[in-house]
């Protein structure tokens, strides 16, 4: 698992930086790991949704850019933000949704318990579920979710995009739920157990040359109201 050095952007740069990541990246057959943070607040919103309804919840002052992944509305005010490809010859891309949602909450589970934090992984509920739309996912918990194991509100959630050049998560934990967390030996416990989950050996790596007209019509598309307004 090659481990990208942690930098800040702003919501455009991170969501290119993401799709680069996936579509890109110099070593297409490795898995690829990046955490990073927000040089300014900002919001996402799922690539199927609506802006007009989103940018009307959102106060004007924050950027709002629609993720190339899915899923609703999330606040990056104060998350610890990351971003997995997962390479097509992995056995995890073969696999659902469901399966590479849970094994990545899995590793986040793991990294977390290691400083006695109450969280667990949201149940399956029992029977059939009503569709719900995604709406502020931030706030609200679907299975394999990671939850505290107190109250129930949700800490972590993820997204994904899968094209041929591999499946894309990108996943964020709300750090105001998680009061005494040391994120950096955090980031250090979850890249260890995110990578023995994968069984992809962790070696951080420089950050990727991409090639310029790639990087330009990546930032571009993210930048461009055809992107972001488009539904």
């Amino acid at each position: 698992m090659d481990v990208l050095p942690r930098q800040a952007a702003d919501a455009v740069a991170n969501m290119a930086a993401d799709l680069m990541l996936l579509e890109f990246y110099p070593a297409p057959e490795n898995v690829r790991f990046r955490a990073y943070a927000w040089s300014e607040p900002a919001y996402t919103f799922g690539v199927s949704q609506p802006w007009a309804k989103y940018r009307a919840q959102v106060p004007a002052r924050y950027p709002l850019v629609r993720r190339c992944t899915g899923g609703g509305l999330v606040s990056h005010l104060d998350d610890w933000t990351f971003a997995l490809v997962i390479p097509p010859t992995h056995p995890l891309f073969k696999a659902d949704a469901m399966a590479s949602y849970t094994a990545v909450h899995e590793a986040l589970l793991q990294a977390l318990l290691l400083q006695g934090l109450p969280v667990k992984l949201a149940p399956m509920p029992a029977g059939t579920r009503d569709f719900q739309s995604p709406d502020d996912c931030s706030r609200r918990a679907e299975p394999n979710d990671l939850v505290r194991s107190d109250d129930g509100r949700k800490v972590a959630g993820a997204a994904q995009k899968r094209t041929r050049k591999g499946l894309l998560l990108e996943g964020y934990v709300w750090r105001p739920f998680l009061a005494g967390c040391d994120w950096q030996r955090f980031e250090k416990d979850f890249i260890r157990t995110l990578s023995e989950v994968l069984q992809s050996p962790a070696m951080p790596v420089a950050e990727p040359t991409y090639n310029q007209f790639d990087h330009e019509g990546t930032w571009g598309k993210f930048s461009s109201r055809e992107w972001n307004e488009r539904i």
